[in-house]
């Protein structure tokens, strides 16, 4: 719509945001009004955006509650010991004050072996236990001049530091197997454990 720029009064002049001036060819300046309906389709998307605005606002501000401190707290200390263990040997009776890490016997006396252990896990385990014999400055390997044998699966505690060398029957030091009747020849012998899950 044209309005004559000496006919419209100040009143009834459109506002100058919703309308644009235009030279008429008798040369007046006249305004053109914008179309209501342009400015009726820009309203709703103005208040579409104003909303989502807020609602973004909103929600961040509810992050930002909930990611508040609310408190501190700190535990107390936890010691951690690395497992460890060591052969010891044993003649009869199978005294457990009369166990060291060294041995000397006669040749067929009976002596026994177990695994002293500190910090052990809690866990199913077996043992593999293999006599060894010294030859020739080395320590020999199974088959030779061996006796090997791995126990039975029992389960391993940090209350059960004893490991006894047993073939059969439950980890006890009535159930240690005698070494003894293996070394009835001269000579320098060890005993070795090897733990593994069951």
């Amino acid at each position: 719509m044209l309005f004559d720029s000496e006919s419209v009064s100040e009143d009834n002049r459109p506002n100058i945001h919703d309308a644009l001036f235009l030279t008429h060819p008798s040369g007046r300046r006249c305004l053109l009004e914008v179309s209501e309906k342009m400015n009726a389709r820009q309203k709703p998307q103005r208040t579409f955006l104003a909303v989502t605005l807020l609602t973004v606002l909103a929600v961040t501000t509810v992050f930002l509650v909930y990611a508040a401190l609310l408190a501190t707290y700190t535990g107390g200390n936890v010691t951690i010991s690395l497992s460890g263990g060591s052969i010891q040997y044993s003649l009869p009776p199978k005294d457990p004050g009369s166990w060291g890490a060294t041995l000397a016997q006669s040749n067929g006396s009976e002596w026994y072996a177990r695994v002293s252990m500190t910090n052990p896990p809690t866990q199913t385990v077996t043992v593999k236990w293999t006599l060894q014999k010294q030859v020739s400055g080395s320590w020999s390997n199974p088959p030779t001049n061996t006796t090997q044998f791995t126990s039975n699966s029992f389960d391993l505690t940090p209350s059960s530091t004893e490991i006894y060398a047993f073939q059969s029957g439950s980890n006890t030091i009535t159930n240690n197997y005698n070494w003894g009747q293996h070394t009835t020849t001269d000579g320098t012998y060890r005993v070795v454990a090897e733990i593994n899950t069951a």
